[in-house]
């Protein structure tokens, strides 16, 4: 079981189907130290709105809310959705490629997305599921690119449980993360209670790579919590760089 999970859906996102505060209460049940609700950004027809980042903090004593988002890209010029009014309360900032982007782009269209989003955003914290096949990305680069910005890679439970992307690619993509020295973070992306802070067949594959405990940012909730402060610096003021 995760310390603390960096990803995750409620019914603010239409993949979701429980409440944050029922996700909550089964962190904190299930002994995570935080959880970080992190509900799509407008591009998927989330309902997540300003009120959220602003005015609900911590609601449930005994576990840290993270405020957070899941990014998508708007295009293929690496734009992304993310509300940049509303960076500066947001705790955690996630992006993936998900199907509203066009299908078929092929590695070197995708690749160029997430560098480029890499260099223009800076309140992106944490890359999703690079791994999924149907946005193969060369992950050599991304992972240098990422690891130049202090980004993290995300090494996502629910594809690698859900056999939604192959174990030779998950692996081939830790490889990668380990040549670069670019940090992961183990990730439930749990879109329902059972679900919440499970690792189980994203912790197999560490163990079958061999990859360093020392580049996951959340193997304790310490070291998690130094991640998110550590990025707090890159939302204060945020805007895309030129």
């Amino acid at each position: 079981m995760l310390p603390v999970d960096f990803h995750c859906h409620t019914t603010f996102s239409r993949c979701g189907i429980h409440s944050v505060m029922e996700m909550l209460l089964e962190a904190r049940t299930r002994g995570l130290a935080g959880l970080a609700i992190t509900d799509h950004g407008p591009e998927l027809r989330s309902r997540v709105s300003s009120t959220f980042f602003e005015r609900l903090r911590d609601p449930l004593p005994g576990i840290r809310m993270l405020r957070g988002i899941e990014a998508n890209f708007c295009g293929t010029d690496g734009d992304i959705d993310v509300p940049l009014e509303w960076v500066h309360w947001m705790d955690i900032v996630l992006l993936g490629i998900h199907p509203n982007t066009a299908q078929g782009l092929g590695v070197d269209v995708y690749t160029r997305m997430v560098v480029t989003a890499i260099g223009k955003y800076p309140c992106i914290d944490i890359l999703a599921h690079l791994n999924d096949p149907a946005y193969p990305v060369d992950f050599d680069a991304v992972a240098r690119a990422a690891s130049a910005k202090g980004v993290v890679v995300e090494l996502n439970n629910s594809k690698t449980e859900l056999a939604r992307a192959g174990d030779d690619v998950t692996l081939a993509l830790l490889a990668a993360c380990e040549r670069a020295k670019c940090r992961i973070a183990v990730n439930s992306d749990a879109h329902a209670i059972n679900e919440v802070g499970c690792d189980s067949a994203a912790r197999a594959l560490i163990v079958k790579a061999g990859f360093p405990e020392t580049l996951i940012v959340n193997s304790r909730a310490i070291t998690a919590f130094a991640f998110v402060e550590e990025r707090r610096v890159n939302k204060v003021g945020t805007a895309p760089v030129a």
